[in-house]
């Protein structure tokens, strides 16, 4: 359904000069950004330590900023060089949209793999207004809404016209790949959909329908735009100083063997087992039903809460039933819906889960906690 979708945005590009040749240039070289449609300008520059990049104070004035940024540091689409601090500091600045909404935040988001695993954390760096970050829950208070409805209009009485800021990841760990990117929120404004509304007379639609499934349809948007990344990859050293976790070799080594799909439905099936994972410490309950059905119970010793793991969705039951298959030696299902397709392996008497996408590395560890389970909640195809 077409309620469902957004306009498309825009490609901004920093180029030195309007010809195409330069354009080509700040292509190859990625210092690209995206909007969702308005011309917002949004500058990143990564650099080691807050004293190599000496910018706070040139923000502060807007006395030289940008050259010195690129001095000192690398700009959206980059790669960080050989640290020279303890961790990264970064540059963001964003301005508005003279024809938009004011700005209500910037965001930068972190990426990192360990142990074959991705994470993704986000940091709330600027915002607009005097709202400080809740330090029981991390985040940033909602900016408000000036929407109309009904008239499909807003006001420009919150927010900011521009914001910057310098950032330090302070959980910055060397041994560690990782990326960072900016993501810039505007304000609520109406949905394109609520404005075609009003100029049709008509209630705004709530709800889309996709063969037979409904969707909720927002009223309002917050625009934004996010920028290329900035890559860092630790060097050889580093990576040989870090952690390393259990490999499908170490296990190999200590006689471990694979089950077959015989022996993997005897482990499983019409019972609960905890699944730990050894890289976040996550544990996770899990029922596997006789009718390939299965309930994830609880999620760190309770019951998942509303749009959490294991959420009920359009049903009457704890938990998020999914199906499962046992095919040629694997456990194939959904966690957190992802696709998740693993083999088990058995070493004395202890059970491995070893994930297929997760370069051989084994990050989970399997405990049956009942036997003869009742299937409850997940009978049915």
């Amino acid at each position: 359904d077409i309620l469902q979708e957004s306009p498309a945005g825009l490609t901004a590009v920093w180029a030195e000069e309007n010809p195409r040749d330069a354009i080509f240039d700040a292509l190859q070289r990625r210092e690209t950004y995206g909007t969702s449609g308005p011309r917002h300008k949004l500058r990143f520059f990564g650099g080691w330590g807050s004293e190599g990049l000496k910018l706070q104070g040139l923000l502060a004035s807007n006395q030289k900023w940008l050259k010195t940024a690129y001095a000192q540091g690398v700009p959206m689409g980059s790669d960080l060089p050989t640290p020279k601090a303890k961790a990264p500091s970064f540059i963001v600045w964003a301005v508005k949209d003279p024809d938009s909404g004011n700005l209500d935040r910037i965001q930068i988001i972190k990426g990192w793999t360990k142990n074959g695993q991705t994470f993704e954390k986000i940091y709330d760096v600027a915002w607009s207004g005097k709202r400080t970050i809740d330090p029981a829950t991390g985040k940033l208070p909602p900016v408000g809404n000036t929407v109309n409805i009904s008239k499909a209009t807003y006001q420009n009485t919150i927010g900011a016209d521009e914001l910057k800021t310098m950032w330090t990841d302070q959980d910055f760990d060397p041994t560690v790949e990782a990326f960072y990117y900016v993501r810039v929120l505007e304000i609520p404004t109406p949905r394109w959909s609520t404005m075609q509304a009003r100029k049709l007379g008509r209630v705004p639609p709530t709800v889309a329908k996709t063969m037979g499934v409904e969707y909720p349809v927002p009223l309002t948007v917050q625009e934004r735009a996010w920028s290329s990344p900035i890559w860092y990859s630790p060097t050889d050293e580093m990576r040989q100083n870090s952690q390393k976790g259990l490999t499908l070799e170490d296990l190999k080594q200590q006689g471990a063997v694979a089950l077959n799909d015989g022996q993997i439905r005897e482990l499983i099936v019409g019972k609960t087992l905890t699944l730990r994972n050894k890289v976040t410490g996550d544990n996770y309950e899990i029922l596997y039903g006789t009718t390939g059905r299965r309930l994830i119970k609880k999620v760190n010793g309770k019951q998942p809460e509303p749009g959490e793991i294991g959420d009920v969705l359009h049903t009457g039951e704890m938990g998020s039933p999914a199906r499962y298959e046992i095919k040629e030696g694997r456990l194939i299902t959904t966690l957190g819906n992802t696709p998740y397709e693993a083999m088990i392996f058995k070493v004395a008497d202890k059970y491995y889960g070893v994930r297929r996408n997760e370069f051989g590395f084994v990050n989970y560890e399997l405990q049956v906690v009942s036997h003869n389970a009742p299937d409850t909640g997940v009978k049915g195809n």
